[in-house]
């Protein structure tokens, strides 16, 4: 059972694994992860894994001692706004996981274990969520990034200006933007032109 069979679903029926182990390979629909009350249940900030994509799971099931446990890999993409640009980007999840199942289980440990099958529903919901980036999404374009609107974009004029204007201007400004914290410190370094 190594294929994935997009007719499965993420609830396994106990009959199935026996006393022994089972691989369960499905395909299913991001939208079957979201809970009933909370439709945007596959988002963290603004990056989300749209519904209508699709969620790989590939497990090895194996009854044990008091419960199952369940190991495999996931796969899901993700959308996302570049942290320059504002741009939509896409990602790909791509998580190992390891959890058991029991019918008393202690929050937060384990997942509950139905007495004819297993919900694995919850747990592929919180390993594709703990997967999504939560930091600025690096932009994946060259600097400058050619998406950036140009009033953000670096200014190549700058550079046919007369030189001594420019810096006259900057040492203006910089001037009038110093921290006074700082000035006690420049008045010991003092002026590089004083000393001539």
């Amino acid at each position: 059972m190594s294929r994935r069979d997009p007719k499965r679903s993420l609830s396994v029926p106990l009959r199935l694994v026996g006393d022994g182990e089972l691989e369960w390979s499905a395909t299913v629909a991001a939208s079957d992860l979201a809970e009933r009350d909370s439709p945007d249940a596959l988002r963290i900030a603004d990056v989300e894994v749209p519904l209508d994509s699709a969620v790989g799971v590939e497990l090895a099931l194996e009854r044990i001692s008091g419960g199952l446990s369940v190991a495999g890999q996931l796969t899901a993409t993700w959308k996302g706004p570049c942290a320059r640009c504002w741009l939509p980007i896409d990602g790909e999840v791509r998580t190992t996981i390891r959890e058991v199942f029991t019918a008393e289980p202690r929050e937060g440990e384990q997942y509950r274990l139905d007495p004819e099958h297993a919900d694995l529903v919850p747990m592929v919901r919180e390993a594709v969520l703990l997967e999504l980036p939560i930091e600025a999404i690096p932009c994946p374009h060259a600097d400058p990034c050619p998406n950036l609107p140009s009033e953000l974009a670096p200014s190549h004029d700058d550079s046919v200006h007369d030189d001594s204007v420019h810096d006259d201007a900057a040492l203006d400004d910089s001037a009038e933007l110093a921290d006074p914290r700082w000035a006690a410190l420049e008045a010991l370094r003092g002026h590089p032109d004083e000393s001539s």
